[in-house]
């Protein structure tokens, strides 16, 4: 499976993009930045898209995307989410208000809508391209999800915005075959507060919640994490001496 890091920042400053995932080239975890990193041809590749939850940091580029693959797409892009997320995607952002409703706009160059919308099951495996989703709510503000991606080989464990949770980690548990967790951190410890009041973890609480997942030979991929406070951050991460933690970076991909 490969993992490609298009962005990786909990907030948007000259060189720091926001949170997108390529899975295989063609399955992105989030949208915040796909169309400031993917080139045309790049961004008409993607057939599905996973959708953490609404926060414009994860679906920002969503809306420019469908616009430039408009009378470029040769079929509608897939974008999943659980209910709430997609029913949100349709009332705050594609209501032909704030922008365009691509969910059913056509026209000479293009006789089918751009991007398809579809409902997302709690907990229940599904076949989405060439691998298998489960999507799982974590804690959040808004309703936010976390995805087990699945082959016949190995599971990757992405975590959308959450703070301290559990259902995820008793699931992941029990992935035998489980290569890597993406987990965000959003802010330094010292802004504990910050962090419970907008359900986002600190480095201290992070310890805490891989002390729940049990997996001590997985690789936990850290995202997420704001701009204005990563080098404290990373500072604190550290501290942690925990061999298994890698601090993603824009740009980079992986083979798990």
């Amino acid at each position: 499976m490969q993992f490609r890091v298009l962005g990786c920042s909990g907030g948007q400053i000259p060189g720091q993009h926001l949170s997108s995932y390529l899975v295989n080239g063609s399955l992105l975890i989030d949208a915040g930045s796909v169309t400031a990193v993917l080139s045309l041809k790049g961004q008409q590749k993607i057939r599905n898209v996973l959708v953490t939850h609404v926060h414009l940091d994860h679906v920002l580029s969503l809306a420019t995307m469908a616009d430039n693959l408009f009378g470029f797409c040769q079929a509608a892009v897939n974008v999943w989410g659980l209910q709430e997320v997609i029913a949100g995607l349709h009332a705050s952002f594609f209501n032909d208000t704030l922008w365009p409703d691509f969910t059913r706009i056509t026209g000479d160059s293009q006789s089918w809508p751009v991007l398809s919308f579809h409902n997302l099951p709690e907990d229940e495996p599904i076949p989405i391209g060439n691998v298998t989703v489960t999507a799982v709510r974590v804690h959040h503000l808004v309703p936010s999800t976390a995805f087990f991606i699945e082959n016949d080989k190995e599971t990757l464990l992405h975590v959308g915005d959450t703070g301290p949770t559990e259902k995820v980690w008793a699931m992941a548990r029990r992935r035998k075959n489980l290569r890597a967790v993406v987990v965000e951190t959003s802010f330094p410890n010292r802004l504990q507060n910050i962090a419970d009041i907008s359900r986002h973890l600190t480095p201290q609480v992070l310890a805490k919640e891989l002390e729940k997942l049990g997996r001590p030979s997985v690789p936990i991929l850290v995202t997420h994490l704001k701009p204005q406070f990563r080098q404290e951050i990373i500072a604190e991460l550290k501290k942690l001496k925990n061999p298994r933690i890698k601090i993603l970076k824009q740009g980079e991909s992986l083979a798990l």
